[in-house]
């Protein structure tokens, strides 16, 4: 431990009559919540996934549950996030009216995947028939992937 005097020049907070965190040296964490939540909805709904065979919009974001921090150390940003997601989408294979509804779940979608492969994505489908199949893989493992 430091005597009085000897300490880190940049932390001075001691020094100062407002303690004010100079620099965001120490600690600050801020909720993004709000943010994050807004902005997963501006990102999905409406996107819209085709290709040559078939073409699916994603109408709603049904539940976003989770939490989303902005935390500040020693003037560096680190994020942390942690979502449980259902998306629904409707869609039809072109050439073919026939509409298709279905749901994205993602019930851990956080910073800690590196990688999107990584990230478990359930897709389901609640109309029957040979389209469903053939969107569900598309949705998948396809263009929606």
């Amino acid at each position: 431990m430091a005597k009085w005097g000897e300490g880190d020049p940049r932390w001075i907070v001691e020094e100062r009559p407002d303690a004010t965190n100079v620099n965001n040296w120490h600690w600050t964490e801020k909720n993004a919540d709000n943010w994050s939540k807004a902005k997963i909805k501006e990102l999905f709904v409406d996107m819209i996934v085709e290709d040559k065979n078939a073409m699916v919009v994603i109408e709603e974001v049904e539940k976003c549950d989770g939490e989303a921090r902005v935390n500040n150390r020693k003037g560096k940003v680190i994020c942390f996030y942690e979502w449980e997601l259902a998306l629904k989408w409707k869609g039809h294979l072109n050439g073919n009216e026939n509409e298709v509804k279905g749901k994205i779940e993602i019930p851990n979608f956080s910073e800690e995947h590196e990688d999107m492969k990584d990230v478990d994505i359930d897709v389901s489908v609640s109309t029957k028939g040979t389209e469903s199949t053939v969107l569900k893989e598309f949705m998948r493992k396809g263009a929606g992937a």
